[in-house]
């Protein structure tokens, strides 16, 4: 299983994780239905990188990469344009979906559930690899375990703000048993540093054939 679910709240560092698994990956996909595809091309500063826009709704990039979606309320395009590029790509992949919480804005549990199983199975045919974010909190209980349960490895990404921000990962739920499954992560130089065994698992579940 090489699906890995990233949950945070704002500022706990997912996109900084995200940002350092993909330079370990020669082909990605990064979904985006946060933040529009010019602007996470800015955050990227990659032009390899294949973008699907799940988020703008009207194709104003010129980038032979950038791929919107016309109307981002569909989840079968989505699924498509994931497809299409897949199949365009002959070596292993790494697909970021960033963010569930952005599917379930518009769409109800059953359907965005029923949308990530679908693209696991993708991932599955073509031998690539998965990762998720979620933000943390701002989904009821219910809403995350639900979501928590569809994947075979969860990572946390906790912030603790007091006199000074500190941060924190916990793996929540693993394939293989990891110890000790919590630490303290740092920011450095728009790097996020996580504890070497956590780092070291998680790679593993994305490189694992």
């Amino acid at each position: 299983m090489r699906d890995v679910l990233i949950s945070g709240e704002p500022g706990a560092g997912k996109t900084l994780l995200l940002l350092k698994l993909m330079k370990e990956f020669e082909n990605v996909i990064w979904i985006t239905t946060i933040r529009t595809a010019k602007t996470l091309r800015k955050i990227l500063k990659n032009d390899n990188v294949w973008i699907i826009d799940a988020y703008t709704g009207t194709n104003v990039s010129t980038h032979p990469r950038n791929l919107v979606v016309n109307n981002p309320f569909n989840l079968n395009q989505i699924n498509m344009e994931i497809s299409q590029v897949l199949d365009r790509i002959k070596d292993k992949a790494l697909v970021i979906l960033d963010s569930i919480t952005g599917l379930l804005i518009y769409h109800d549990l059953q359907r965005v559930v029923h949308f990530v199983k679908n693209v696991v199975v993708r991932m599955k045919e073509k031998d690539a690899s998965s990762v998720f974010t979620l933000v943390k909190h701002a989904h009821d209980s219910q809403t995350e375990t639900s979501l928590y349960t569809m994947f075979s490895t969860v990572v946390e990404l906790l912030k603790k703000d007091n006199k000074e921000t500190k941060r924190f990962v916990r793996i929540v739920k693993a394939v293989e048993y990891v110890e000790p499954n919590f630490g303290e992560v740092k920011i450095v130089r728009n790097d996020i540093i996580l504890p070497d065994q956590i780092m070291d698992y998680i790679m593993r579940v994305l490189k694992s054939r």
